[in-house]
């Protein structure tokens, strides 16, 4: 496959306009090295947040193993720098149309495409046919509610994504959560779970800096993570309750909803925002004694997997799909989505007896350990990598 034969006729399906290429990113793509494995990479953005983080994970891996990479992206963010320092090129396009048509050349230029989150589905559709691929997807209930009514229209040569998925080879996703929601969509679903790498420090030679419980909600705040549920939970609280106990909340404003959260419950917790200082982030984990992920939709948030490698104990709702480290009473609790009385009856039950954190806290480490770790996610990953390129690992 030619990169520079799918690029020289992207968006002419469009019509009312066609987005012009620079030639940095065919040159970029031949300069690769032909003697290792060529990977394109599409991402659906680089910020810094689950999916696109995963995906430079991925490359990281790739690159370990001495494989050439190359990042495209439909829009930019924080990751980029990171890309970079990695020695992999990344390039910033608006979307990726093609007309199929075109698309071969002579000259294969990638011998594998790994696209990233089903908003990438158009290019996963032009490439189905000409070059192997991995489609690794990270959505659920919400691309029901979100996404499908917007993609649900054949578009630019494409048909409906509900077409793509279905005549995809096969799907990957992130947990059994996501799986179900996939699988009414295609009859061939894998999961895989993420990985981190381990960054454990022994909790016992950690010193509070309060005698305070400390519970955190670590994520962007918007009305999908469901920060206002962690927040009317906190005002349900008796007074008494609330006052053994410290409310973090570390993560960006998203939008108008959640500056008006911010405003109005100003001083039920402690509003750190976003963090982007590693150690910082660090900190704020072993002072947390109880992470809060009770989003509406989250197919398995990665704050939650880094919890559990602090072997932190996270409180989820039925829509989180974590449920590989939580399990309710035993490394963590379940609490239905959106009810807000039965997370306030989860605090109150820790604040009566903070001991029932201790077991859990092993437990959830120990759940890590089996599920999450770089080392499984790389050997998992590079698995199906080897397999779809004829590599033989024995």
């Amino acid at each position: 496959m030619s990169l520079w034969g799918f690029c020289k006729k992207v968006y002419r399906v469009c019509r009312a306009s066609v987005y012009q290429i620079p030639k940095k990113i065919f040159l970029a793509a031949e300069n690769l090295r032909k003697d290792s494995p060529r990977i394109l990479l599409i991402s659906h953005e680089l910020s810094l947040t689950g999916a696109p983080i995963v995906l430079f994970n991925i490359a990281k891996i790739l690159k370990k193993n001495n494989f050439e990479v190359m990042v495209i992206s439909y829009s930019g963010g924080k990751l980029a720098k990171a890309y970079k320092e990695i020695g992999v090129p990344v390039f910033i396009v608006d979307m990726i149309y093609a007309d199929i048509s075109e698309f071969v050349n002579k000259e294969k230029m990638f011998d594998l495409v790994i696209a990233n989150t089903v908003v990438t589905y158009r290019a996963v559709w032009y490439i189905h046919n000409i070059v192997k691929y991995i489609w690794f997807i990270h959505e659920a209930k919400g691309f029901e509610t979100d996404l499908l009514p917007w993609y649900a229209i054949p578009k630019y040569n494409c048909p409906s994504v509900v077409e793509v998925l279905r005549d995809a080879d096969k799907i990957y996703t992130v947990s059994e959560y996501a799986g179900q929601i996939m699988s009414k969509y295609s009859d061939n679903v894998q999961i895989i779970y993420n990985g981190l790498e381990d960054e454990y420090t022994n909790l016992s030679d950690t010193k509070k800096t309060s005698n305070k419980l400390v519970f955190s909600f670590i994520a962007l705040v918007g009305k999908r993570k469901a920060c206002d549920i962690f927040l009317k939970a906190i005002t349900m609280l008796p007074e008494s309750y609330r006052n053994k106990v410290t409310f973090k909340i570390a993560g960006r404003l998203m939008d108008e909803y959640a500056q008006k959260l911010k405003k109005q419950y100003s001083n039920c917790a402690e509003w750190i925002g976003e963090v982007t200082d590693r150690n910082k982030i660090k900190e704020i984990y072993l002072e947390t004694d109880l992470l809060v992920c009770v989003s509406r939709d989250d197919p398995a948030p990665l704050v939650v997997t880094e919890a559990a490698m602090f072997g932190v104990p996270s409180v989820i709702s039925q829509n989180v799909g974590s449920t590989y480290l939580i399990q309710d009473g035993v490394s963590g609790f379940v609490v239905p989505t959106e009810d807000v009385k039965a997370l306030c009856d989860v605090f109150m039950k820790i604040i009566d007896n903070p001991d029932i954190l201790i077991p859990m806290k092993e437990k959830v480490r120990e759940n890590y350990l089996k599920t999450s770790t770089m080392e499984s996610f790389e050997h998992n990953f590079m698995k199906i990598v080897n397999g779809k390129l004829g590599i033989d690992c024995e």
